[in-house]
C-alpha cells in the first residue's frame, strides 16, 4: 500500500533516467472500482503532462515511466485525487459531524487503484512526514494514534463528480443534520443520487432540505417530480422559493401543480407569478467577468485589470465550466486573501445563488438580502449566464412603484 502523501512532488523519470517532472495528481475512473487510468506531471517548462497509466513501471519512488511516453486527456468518467477527493469533505460514520479526506490509500498491486482514504490525524501528520515521530511520542505517553481507514466500498463513487464524497451507510442518519448543511452536501451529488437521499427522510424534513438547495437542484428534482409529489413540498416551502421554482417549469406542468395546492397557496402563489412579468432583462448589465476553475488567482487578477476598466463596479468573478455553465462564484475579498498560485476551484463556492429573467424584481431583492449579495447572475435553462443585476438598480426599480 502506498499513500498519496507518498507520491505528490516525487520526481518521475523514464527507465532510461531521464527526468521528466514531479508528480502532482493522479487520475482514476470513478467507478465501482476506481483504477488509477494516468498520473499527472509538472514539468520543468511548467506545462502539465498526463500520463497513461500503462506507462507506469513503479510508482515507488523515484517514480518510473516507460520512454516511450504519450500524453492523454481526461475521459468524461475520469476524475483528479487532488481536485475531486483530496482535502474534501465527507460526513462520518457517527452521522453528526463531517470530516476530511486527509490522505488517499493507493493499491499498486495486482492493479492500481485508489483502496480507500485516511481521515485521522496520521493522515495530516504523512504530509509533513512526521507521522512516524509523533506517534512514537505519543505511544511513550500511552497514546494510541492509528489511521482511520475508510474502504471505497463505502463511498458514493457518483457523488465525487462535484467534489466531495458521502458515505452509503451514513444516509439512514442523515436526519441528525441541519437542512441548510445538509442541503449543503446534497448539492455536491448527482440529482438521481439526491432523490435517493431526499427518498429516505419524512416529507417534512425533505421539503425543508430541498428549500435550501440551489434553483438549479430544485429545478433538476421537480422536473423528475410527479405534480402530486410537488404540490405536496409546496406547500411545505416559502412561498417566494416555490414560485421561484415554478418559474423553471414548463407552463403545462405548473398549472398541473397549482391545480392540487390548497385554495390559499393556490392564490398566493398565483399573485405572486403574475409578478413574474417585471422585466429583470431591462436591469441586467454585461458587466462581469467569468474565469475558468483551473485559472490561477495571478490570472484573475491579471484579467480584471485588462478586462474590467471600463466596469463602474466589480464584487464577484464567476466561474464557468468548460460547457459555459455556471459553476462557482468567487468575492473579490477572498480572491485577495489566496495565494496567488492557487487554483480557483480550491476556493470558490460552488453553489451559486442565481435569479432568471422571469424571477419577479420582489423576489430577487429578497434574496439578495437573503444570501447578503450585492449582485445576482441571471441565468438560462442551460445554466448558462445571462448576464447580472445588481442591488442598486433592482432597488431603484422597486422604489419608482412606490
Amino acid at each position: 500500500m502506498l499513500y498519496f502523501s507518498e507520491l505528490k512532488g516525487k520526481q518521475v523519470i523514464t527507465d532510461t533516467g531521464v527526468k521528466i517532472g514531479k508528480l502532482t495528481d493522479l487520475v482514476f475512473l470513478a467507478a465501482d472500482q476506481p483504477i488509477i487510468t494516468k498520473i499527472v506531471v509538472d514539468t520543468p517548462r511548467g506545462e502539465p503532462l498526463t500520463i497513461p497509466s500503462s506507462h507506469i513501471k513503479t510508482l515507488i519512488p523515484p517514480i518510473t515511466v516507460t520512454s516511450d511516453i504519450t500524453e492523454d486527456s481526461l475521459s468524461q468518467n475520469e476524475l483528479y485525487i487532488t481536485k475531486n477527493l483530496l482535502d474534501h469533505q465527507i460526513i462520518d460514520i457517527t452521522g453528526n459531524k463531517v470530516v476530511r479526506v486527509n490522505d488517499v490509500v493507493i493499491q499498486e498491486r495486482p492493479t492500481l487503484l485508489i483502496a480507500g482514504v485516511d481521515i485521522g490525524f496520521l493522515g495530516i501528520l504523512r504530509w509533513f512526514g512526521i507521522d512516524e515521530t509523533v506517534g512514537k511520542i505519543l505511544r511513550n505517553l500511552g497514546i494510541v494514534v492509528t489511521s482511520r481507514f475508510l474502504s471505497w466500498t463505502d463511498f458514493q463513487p457518483l457523488e465525487l463528480t462535484r467534489g466531495k464524497v458521502v458515505l452509503k451507510k451514513e444516509q439512514h442518519k442523515l436526519d441528525n443534520l441541519m437542512p441548510e448543511d445538509l442541503a449543503d452536501h446534497l448539492e455536491q451529488m448527482t440529482a438521481e443520487n439526491v432523490l435517493h437521499v431526499l427518498s429516505l427522510l419524512p416529507e417534512d424534513r425533505a421539503a425543508h432540505v430541498i428549500e435550501n438547495l440551489n434553483i438549479t437542484f430544485q429545478s433538476s428534482l421537480f422536473a423528475k417530480f410527479t405534480a402530486k409529489r410537488s404540490a405536496k413540498i409546496l406547500t411545505r416551502i416559502d412561498p417566494d422559493e416555490a414560485v421561484d421554482i415554478l418559474l423553471t417549469l414548463t407552463e403545462t406542468k405548473r398549472g398541473q401543480i397549482l391545480l392540487l395546492l390548497p385554495e390559499e397557496k393556490q392564490i398566493e402563489l398565483n399573485r405572486l407569478l403574475t409578478l413574474s412579468t417585471t422585466p429583470i432583462g431591462n436591469l441586467i448589465t454585461s458587466e462581469y467577468l467569468t474565469v475558468s476553475p483551473e485559472d490561477t488567482v495571478r490570472k484573475v487578477l491579471t484579467k480584471i485589470k485588462d478586462q474590467t476598466r471600463h466596469f463602474s463596479a466589480l464584487s464577484y468573478v464567476y466561474v464557468l465550466n468548460k460547457a459555459g455553465q455556471l459553476t462557482g462564484v468567487v468575492n473579490l475579498h477572498e480572491l485577495l486573501l489566496q495565494p496567488s498560485d492557487t487554483l480557483l476551484y480550491r476556493f470558490m463556492t460552488p453553489s451559486v445563488v442565481v435569479i432568471h429573467l422571469e424571477t419577479p424584481v420582489e423576489i430577487a431583492v429578497k434574496k439578495m438580502l437573503k444570501y447578503k449579495v450585492e449582485a445576482l447572475p441571471v441565468i438560462d435553462s442551460k445554466k448558462m449566464i445571462i448576464g447580472i443585476v445588481t442591488f442598486d438598480d433592482l432597488a431603484e426599480t422597486l422604489l419608482k412603484k412606490l
